[in-house]
């Protein structure tokens, strides 16, 4: 019940131009991503563990916890052939001064992930996603 509520109070505080590019995350969607996270990144992730999922364009980020670790974020690319490959994670916090710096990070990565879904995932860590 805890967990439900710091859910809703976290998603209550994304930015408006981020609920936009908010994904359905029910059971079987959490289930595949859990499933996902597994097979490219090696690591085990419960299907309650994936807590927010964002999507624009070919990108797709994945907020998990896995069982051996601390909480990520999971940016993944779609390929040609309709599915998506893993090309970074990100973990950790930041504080409001270190949002541009973030921003900078997650445009660097192969690909350049699109500026509203970077600006929507520093703000998202910033909400405590």
């Amino acid at each position: 019940m805890f967990a439900m509520l710091m859910m809703m109070t976290a998603a209550a505080s994304l930015p408006a131009p981020c609920t936009a590019l908010r994904q359905p995350n029910g059971p079987s969607v959490r289930a595949a991503e859990a499933k996902r996270i597994a097979r490219d990144a090696k690591q085990t992730v419960k299907p309650d563990g994936v807590t927010l999922i964002l999507a624009e364009g070919a990108w797709r980020l994945v907020w998990a916890t896995p069982t051996e670790a601390e909480r990520g974020v999971y940016f993944y690319r779609r390929t040609a052939k309709g599915g998506y490959r893993l090309i970074d994670t990100w973990g950790g916090v930041i504080a409001p001064d270190e949002r541009k710096e973030t921003i900078a990070w997650a445009q660097a990565r192969v690909g350049h992930p699109p500026e509203r879904i970077v600006g929507c995932f520093a703000d998202a860590v910033l909400a405590g996603y």
